[in-house]
């Protein structure tokens, strides 16, 4: 086995596993068949677990770029997209060390969030 091979196939591994996530993360948020199959009191929030698909989704697309070809401009593009991510990520864990100070706004937001999906879900 020459030592191109398994690199190549480490990335074709991530790509797969990259597409996976970016699928689960649109079945799990749009609350279908495959969301409602989950047993109630083991379903995770959907934004939550919107925010870490993506973040997952981006460092699949972000790693292999910046592997082969650190110096392009789509390497250090996606640099730059993927370090605010990570600083959104870190900020967000930060904060939510103060938990009380953020429920009123955590909550007005998933409140928010509530009457515009039963908005677009009420036929008209």
């Amino acid at each position: 086995m020459s030592e191109s091979e398994p690199t190549v196939l480490a990335l074709a591994l991530l790509g797969v596993l990259a597409v996976l996530v970016i699928v689960a993360s649109i079945l799990i948020p749009s609350g279908g068949k495959f969301y409602q199959k989950i047993p109630g009191k083991a379903r995770p929030r959907r934004w939550f677990v919107a925010i870490f698909f993506s973040y997952f989704a981006m460092f699949c697309l972000w790693f292999p770029v910046w592997f082969l070809d650190r110096g392009s401009l789509i390497a250090r593009l996606l640099s730059v997209m993927f370090g605010a991510f990570t600083v959104f990520i870190a900020a967000w864990v930060a904060l939510g060390r103060m938990g009380a100070i953020l429920l009123p706004v955590i909550a007005l937001i998933e409140w928010a969030m509530s009457g515009r999906v039963r908005k677009n879900r009420t036929p008209e």
